[in-house]
């Protein structure tokens, strides 16, 4: 054990004295937090305008009120309209498929049942599999709602007037419905009464966090742990390739130790970058990163276990610098997009999210966002752990194993 501290302390030492190694370890984590959160998450400033949403519609309806109505959703400031052409398939079957997240059905008879005083009921269809914002159902709702109260207008003036005994020609009661219909458009942005929402505590679940740096702060953290990581494997081939560990192997030490110690120092590296991340995400960024420091600190060790086993597996493995590079590279930007430090996996099909629970970050980040956004305990996320620590093991086992000085 003692050598191990030993060459890890010296690998340390080397890190330590390269001034350009602590841009990547902890200045570009944080840059890049900045500008994916501003950018992405929607905190671009006030001109930026508010978000807003695509929804699939498709019309059967060839009277007036099913045009009326996509008007009306229209005119919100939360919903694009995306009008199925007439070559498309309908829009219960591409939503099933995933080709669209949601859509709106307005069926044949819908302005005729409207006129005839009977109800008509609108099909909304979504996959749960794709992002279904809660603001594109809640302006369909509103839009409705509206509508319902105009409808039922209609009726309820002539209705009014004949159970006061008097009668209403129709002249007249076309002009007060239409009275009453733009009181009700003037009145309807400023309603009599309103709810005040006021949030306490944390949430029990949230299907899809937010995109900010309530994402971003853990995602760029996670990514660049990865990568960082990944590219010291480029040291130990060096080692390798110019018989450093050679000459170490003619002293009495074992393969296991070398490769402990390769591990060792990396993690320790990672477990310095990932809670300096954490500390600035905290207190710069706002991040509240949850009621179980001890989920978050379970997770930061089985993550960068998981990153140092890989990276240790790399520069056993790889013939050349340029070999491990190209590698780490590729296989870094893959694991960063496929799973979900990039975009939330929850937004993605479900064959998406089955790969990207091939990788660690997949599991990274369900456990981050699970701590994050959803409030969870330790022992709600052990499975995230256990699949972290399988990673950590699996990659380390093999190193040794694949080890060679030479």
């Amino acid at each position: 054990m003692r050598r191990i501290w030993q060459i890890a302390a010296l690998n340390l030492r080397l890190l330590a004295s390269d001034r350009a190694a602590f841009l990547w370890l902890l200045l570009m984590p944080l840059v890049f937090t900045v500008v994916m959160s501003l950018a992405i998450g929607g905190g671009g400033g006030a001109d930026s305008g508010p978000v807003r949403y695509a929804l699939t519609v498709q019309n059967l309806d060839e009277g007036p009120r099913g045009q009326s109505l996509l008007d009306a959703i229209a005119a919100t400031d939360e919903i694009d309209l995306l009008p199925l052409e007439e070559d498309e398939a309908d829009a219960e079957r591409l939503v099933a498929e995933g080709e669209r997240s949601s859509a709106l059905v307005i069926p044949s008879d819908f302005s005729a049942k409207l006129e005839a005083g009977e109800s008509a009921t609108l099909l909304f269809h979504r996959n749960p599999e794709r992002m279904n914002p809660l603001a594109t159902r809640r302006s369909i709702d509103a839009v409705v709602a509206r509508l319902n109260i105009e409808t039922m207008i209609e009726s309820a003036v002539p209705d009014a007037y004949e159970s006061l005994g008097r009668s209403l020609d129709p002249s007249r009661a076309d002009r007060l419905v239409s009275e009453a219909r733009r009181s009700i458009e003037e009145q309807w942005s400023r309603p009599p009464i309103s709810v005040a929402a006021e949030t306490l505590g944390r949430p029990p679940r949230i299907d899809v966090p937010e995109m900010g740096f309530s994402h971003f702060s853990p995602s760029m953290a996670l990514m660049f742990v990865l990568m960082n990581g990944l590219f010291t494997s480029v040291a130990l081939v060096g080692e390798r390739r110019e018989r450093t560990l050679a000459r170490l192997f003619t002293c009495p030490i074992r393969r296991s130790e070398i490769i402990g110690a390769n591990f060792a120092w990396r993690f320790l590296v990672g477990i310095f970058q990932m809670w300096f991340l954490i500390a600035v995400g905290a207190f710069v960024f706002g991040v509240d990163w949850g009621d179980a420091p001890v989920a978050l600190g379970f997770v930061t060790v089985a993550y960068v276990a998981a990153v140092a086993g890989l990276s240790v597996l790399i520069g056993s493995t790889a013939r050349t610098e340029r070999q491990a590079e190209s590698f780490t590279l590729v296989s870094a930007l893959t694991m960063c997009a496929m799973g979900g430090l990039w975009w939330p996996l929850e937004i993605t099909p479900r064959s998406y999210q089955l790969i990207g629970h091939l990788l660690p970050t997949g599991w990274g980040m369900d456990a981050m966002h699970n701590i994050v956004s959803r409030g969870y305990t330790a022992a709600q996320i052990m499975p995230q752990i256990f699949a972290l620590l399988g990673f950590a093991v699996a990659f380390t086992v093999a190193a040794v194993l694949a080890f060679r000085h030479e």
